[in-house]
C-alpha cells in the first residue's frame, strides 16, 4: 500500500481539504479537534496516507515508513537511542492507526516516523469520527513540547488505559 504516510502543517485545515478531497480524491478516516486539530485522509485500505495538522503555518511535519516487523522498529529504536538528540518521540502506539513507532530527527527540517503495525479499514464500512481520546494508547513522549502540553498529552494516554481503549 506504498510508503506510509506524510503529515503537513497547514495555516488553516478547512483551506486544503477541498483540495485533497474533491479534486486529489482522498477520503476522511478520522479526525481530531484537540489537543489540535488534525484531518486524516486515506487513498486505499491503510487508515490514512495523509495528515493534515492546523498549526497556523504550511510545511512538512513527518514522512512515516511503515516496515514488515516490529522488530525491525526496536532494532532501530535501540540504534537511535545511542544519540540522545535522534529520537524526538519515543516508543508509542497511536490510538486511531494502531501504528506502533516512534519518531527521529531528519538531516530536513521534518520528523521521520517509523513503524509498523497500521491499521487496514474495510473501505465499505468505514465511517469517519471524531477523536476525542489523544493521539496515542501508550508512549509517544514529545520531546519538544512544554511541561503543559506534556502532562495534557500524559493524562489523555492515563484516561484511555482507564477507560480501556485498545488496538
Amino acid at each position: 500500500l506504498g510508503l506510509g504516510h506524510a503529515v503537513l502543517t497547514v495555516e488553516r485545515t478547512e483551506s486544503v481539504l477541498p483540495f485533497y478531497r474533491d479534486v486529489l480524491g482522498f477520503r476522511l478516516s478520522d479526525y481530531m479537534l484537540k489537543p489540535f486539530k488534525a484531518h486524516f485522509l486515506h487513498i486505499n485500505q491503510r487508515h490514512h496516507s495523509l495528515a493534515l495538522i492546523e498549526t497556523g503555518r504550511n510545511g512538512m511535519h513527518h514522512l512515516m515508513i511503515e516496515l514488515l516487523s516490529i522488530d525491525d522498529v526496536g532494532q532501530c529504536y535501540d540504534i537511535a537511542l545511542n544519540d540522545a538528540d535522534t529520537v524526538r518521540v519515543s516508543l508509542g502506539r497511536h490510538l486511531n492507526d494502531y501504528m506502533m513507532s516512534f519518531y527521529m530527527r531528519s538531516p530536513s527540517p521534518f520528523l521521520i516516523e517509523y513503524g509498523w503495525g497500521g491499521r487496514m479499514l474495510d473501505l465499505d464500512q468505514w465511517k469517519p469520527q471524531e477523536v476525542t481520546q489523544g493521539a496515542s494508547l501508550w508512549g509517544h513522549e514529545r520531546s519538544w513540547l512544554g511541561p503543559e502540553e506534556r502532562l495534557q498529552a500524559k493524562q489523555l494516554r492515563m484516561q484511555a488505559a482507564r477507560d480501556g481503549f485498545r488496538a
